[in-house]
């Protein structure tokens, strides 16, 4: 009696730590995209706003996030605004179960800094 005891206990102990693990795996691939959108937004947006170029913001903002979902550039008064959109796949054959992660950053436009054309 004692075998098949331990044995359960070993499968029951061994499946709470795959959940755990899978768990663990799935919080750092949404941090891993968090901070790339993230980078790719702000970087985009500076160098945009930097070199006057706002329709090159999104290009390099795709090399940078080649995986992104979305990417969107705009002018909003004096700051160039880059958001990236991600989808992480968390869980499931062919990520059924996913998030969306957004990064979003915005780069004031200083004349006197700026080459960019308004």
């Amino acid at each position: 009696m004692s075998r098949g005891s331990a044995l359960i206990d070993t499968l029951v102990a061994a499946l709470v730590t795959a959940l755990l693990l899978q768990g663990a795996l799935a919080a750092c691939r949404l941090q891993a995209a968090g901070e790339t959108a993230a980078e790719a937004a702000a970087v985009a947006a500076t160098w945009a706003a930097r070199h006057g170029d706002a329709a090159l913001a999104a290009t390099l903002a795709r090399a940078l996030a080649p995986e992104a979902e979305s990417i969107s550039t705009g002018i909003a008064g004096n700051s160039l605004s880059t958001v990236v959109r991600l989808r992480v796949a968390l869980a499931g054959p062919d990520g059924v179960v996913s998030r969306l992660v957004v990064g979003r950053a915005a780069a004031p436009i200083s004349p006197y800094r700026s080459n960019l054309e308004r």
